[in-house]
């Protein structure tokens, strides 16, 4: 019995939502820019976002995310070449500092 009410909730759900998607439909196509003739490569999409974002990504700024991705790196290898248990410590005294963090006051400012 309440399989036949699971489908028709989940058939009148998905009709719900295919009206809506389609009344929505015009309004985010004219958002939507359209992409130029011809099939798109990835190559091609880089270029031309690497042209939109040249005034933002200083010289500086591309330094700091390729430092930034070698500490993430090594971070990540790090913590790859532990064993469980090590690994099964370190979640636990995170989980237990996240946890002692809101409780307590900021004493740090004395």
């Amino acid at each position: 019995m309440f399989g036949f009410f699971k489908n028709k909730f989940e058939k009148d759900a998905q009709a719900a939502i295919e009206r809506r998607a389609q009344q929505m439909a015009p309004k985010a196509a004219a958002k939507v820019a359209r992409p130029g003739p011809g099939p798109s490569t990835r190559d091609q999409d880089i270029a031309r976002m690497q042209a939109q974002v040249q005034d933002f990504v200083t010289p500086e700024r591309q330094a700091l995310i390729q430092n930034a991705l070698k500490v993430q790196r090594a971070k990540r290898q790090i913590l790859e070449e532990l064993d469980d248990e090590s690994r099964a410590k370190l979640v636990a005294m995170a989980i237990t500092a996240l946890m002692r963090e809101g409780d307590t006051p900021n004493d740090k400012k004395k």
